[in-house]
């Protein structure tokens, strides 16, 4: 199975459709999401309507996702954060909401398992170090594990009685070999806002039989996005930070 993996789109289209289009060209069976389809962007209800068009679609929830529908999401949210949730909430269908709500909070498969932060808080916990990769070891099966949320593109990799190792992704084109015996805790960054202080969508293709994982950045329109934010009237943070990637 080859699957797309992607994750933080945060209601960014113009960066979804850029990065739909390479993931038709390369083909693919499935699309595993790692959640937050909403939040911060101009664009939910065409992010949403584009997601619910493909097939096999995995998805898990994100924080900005469940702000939807509980009110202690949001008020965990900053200002910023908030506002655009409150944009987002008046720009969105019922159909729409009615999809989101419907993601797991977390996913195990055969050839992976999924959650937006961690195991121990899918929502708040952002999973970056070592010692969250232990405390968190028990909480999946198999050798790979798929997250989001901190919008930074990285792999960790684990073998038995040795610390896990942590490598954040370089380059716009890179691909890495799973080996035997390994666990892996993979983030393929944010598609829609990334935050590693590089401006390109990030999402990756991982190859189930190949046991293979290529993490692809690609550039889009980020001035328009700015100028629909500018219109929408969302705050002027959510907007200057695309163009420096965090």
């Amino acid at each position: 199975m080859k699957y797309a993996v992607f994750s933080d789109i945060h209601s960014n289209y113009e960066a979804l459709k850029v990065c739909l289009k390479k993931i038709e060209e390369i083909s693919v069976d499935a699309y595993a999401f790692c959640g937050d389809l909403i939040g911060y962007g101009p664009s939910p209800e065409e992010c949403a309507q584009a997601v619910m068009k493909l097939k096999n679609f995995i998805p898990v929830m994100g924080n900005h996702d469940m702000s939807l529908f509980r009110s202690d999401f949001f008020n965990w949210f900053s200002d910023y954060a908030r506002q655009s949730i409150i944009y987002t909430q008046k720009h969105l269908s019922q159909k729409s909401k009615d999809f989101i709500s419907s993601f797991a909070e977390s996913y195990q498969g055969k050839d992976f398992a999924m959650v937006h932060g961690s195991f121990f808080d899918p929502y708040r916990d952002y999973l970056l170090t070592a010692e969250q990769f232990i405390l968190n070891l028990d909480k999946w099966q198999g050798n790979l594990c798929f997250v989001g949320h901190s919008h930074v593109p990285f792999i960790m990799s684990y073998k038995s009685n040795h610390m896990p190792q942590v490598d954040v992704f370089l380059g716009s084109d890179v691909t890495i070999k799973m080996l035997p015996g390994m666990r892996y805790i993979i983030n393929p960054g944010s598609l829609g806002q990334p935050r590693d202080t590089n401006s390109m969508a990030s999402f990756g293709i991982f190859d189930s039989a190949q046991q293979t994982f290529r993490l692809i950045r690609l550039p889009y329109d980020i001035k328009t996005v700015q100028k629909q934010m500018q219109k929408a009237a969302l705050p002027g943070i959510l907007s200057t930070r695309l163009s420096h990637g965090n």
